[in-house]
């Protein structure tokens, strides 16, 4: 049987202490914040590894419980035994998006009512729909014509937002990510859900370019994205907190016109047009 036991412990003994722990034989451990649910507050927190106060969540076998109590920990518990697939799959319904888009895991059935189906199982790559940021981007794909557009997600993840966009009737689609897993996994999803992937950018222009990347990465991808963009096209950014929208104007503005500015759940949505 597994034992979960818990640390305080302060951001300047986080690292040395962690270590201390896997050394001991933690079979795993678990920064947590103490300062509550609202841990992202401005750009100082949102950049910093620990916060000022840490609860660490340690997981060890019982018979090794005597050995970790040395260290005084605040609390122990014991682990149930769970189906983890039965778990995952419990916890990971059917999404409808907009009443519109239907994203159905492959444990369920596929609703009489569904009118526009995406087949997704979780995966080693971000997008499963219910993320903001990615919910987000499905919104905007649903309440603008997409229908026989040329559409490119740069940052693809699973691919939801590029099987997203055809099953909405675009006539072409592309991604790209820079992790190869990722391109594994769309490519995979692309296949689930009959469709053609395309991921060979060289020379594509799309008519929009959907990008749902952190604000790191999208302030230096200005050009690139841009340069990936037809005349009048629409560029559609997810992955801003609302501390870093003037950071994201600051670049994007010399080179597209500002179309709107959408938030959901504290994450916000950003999108262009080429001028």
């Amino acid at each position: 049987m597994l034992k979960e036991i818990f640390f305080r412990v302060p951001k300047d003994k986080v690292d040395a202490f962690s270590d201390e722990l896997i050394e001991m034989g933690a079979l795993s451990v678990t920064v947590e914040c103490l300062e509550g649910s609202d841990i992202i507050k401005d750009e100082a927190s949102f950049e910093a590894q620990y916060w000022d106060e840490n609860r660490l969540s340690v997981l060890i076998q019982q018979e090794d419980e005597i050995r970790f109590s040395k260290l005084f920990f605040e609390e122990s518990k014991a682990v149930p035994e769970i189906d983890w697939v039965l778990q995952m799959q419990r916890n990971t319904p059917i999404q409808i998006i907009h009443n519109q888009l239907w994203i159905v895991p492959s444990w369920h059935q596929v609703p009489k009512e569904a009118k526009t189906v995406l087949l997704l199982d979780p995966k080693n790559a971000f997008g499963t729909g219910d993320h903001p940021t990615t919910h987000l981007c499905l919104q905007w794909l649903i309440e603008h014509p997409v229908r026989d557009k040329s559409i490119i997600d740069y940052g693809c993840g699973s691919g939801i937002l590029m099987i997203a966009a055809k099953k909405l009737g675009a006539h072409k689609i592309q991604g790209f990510d820079i992790d190869a897993n990722s391109m594994l996994v769309a490519k995979q999803n692309c296949v689930e859900n009959g469709i053609e992937p395309d991921f060979d950018l060289d020379g594509s222009e799309g008519d929009i370019v959907l990008a749902n990347i952190h604000l790191g990465p999208l302030l230096t991808l200005v050009d690139t994205l841009k340069g990936l963009l037809r005349k009048k096209g629409i560029l559609v950014l997810s992955g801003i907190l609302p501390f870093q929208l003037p950071k994201l104007l600051e670049s994007y503005l010399p080179h597209f016109e500002l179309e709107s500015v959408d938030t959901q759940n504290g994450w916000m949505r950003v999108v262009f047009k080429k001028g």
